[in-house]
């Protein structure tokens, strides 16, 4: 952080980054065949990352699989909502324990993102909204002071999340991947993940 208050150095955008939201949590804990189910990331139609989350005989954790082949055992938390609506569930991040909506598979180290580290809510991951810290030029702050009148001016910027799909058999969705992974295979970058392991592992297309 600058002497000025703005953000300088590194800087990783969490919406750049592929979150984990709950969704795939929930359908495994309500899945009453005990299915693993198959996360998946796409971008410019190109397969990008892959999770396996499968469900453990301890209620309040999850098994995740990562491509690397490094497996996580995830905590779970439980919160009512109001009204006695439902339960909202939560991952606890593996590094501070805190409750949290989404974890994230990048982390910063230095200027770069890597995979190694494992899961990570975004603090423990080091990442920042893209709106969080923006730097505002002299000339616009000067246009919209006589609005303002002295309050800080804020322009937020929207938020694009990079969230998942998931399915309980990749066979659901084999002919996209396959399509998917010619395509990437094509022009893969150096160092890109395998998915292989994941999508054609016999566990996640087990028969009910």
């Amino acid at each position: 952080m600058a002497l000025d208050g703005r953000f300088e150095g590194p800087r990783h955008n969490l919406e750049d980054v592929p979150r984990l939201p709950t969704f795939p949590l929930r359908w495994v804990l309500e899945d009453a065949r005990r299915r693993p189910y198959f996360v998946f990331w796409t971008w410019a139609d190109r397969l990008q990352y892959g999770l396996k989350m499968a469900p453990t005989n301890d209620p309040d954790t999850v098994l995740v699989t990562l491509v690397s082949g490094e497996t996580h055992r995830v905590g779970i938390a439980r919160r009512p909502l109001p009204r006695g609506t439902g339960v909202a569930l939560f991952y606890l991040c593996p590094w501070c324990r805190k409750p949290r909506r989404h974890l994230y598979l990048l982390s910063g180290v230095g200027a770069e993102l890597v995979d190694y580290l494992g899961l990570r809510c975004h603090v423990c991951a080091g990442l920042r909204f893209e709106s969080q810290g923006r730097y505002v030029k002299t000339l616009t702050r000067s246009l919209f002071a006589p609005f303002f009148k002295g309050y800080r001016a804020v322009y937020p910027l929207p938020r694009s999340p990079w969230d998942p799909r998931a399915v309980s058999d990749p066979r659901l969705v084999a002919e996209e991947l396959f399509q998917l992974e010619e395509a990437t295979d094509g022009g893969r970058e150096p160092g890109a993940p395998d998915l292989d392991p994941l999508i054609n592992d016999p566990a996640s297309t087990r028969p009910s």
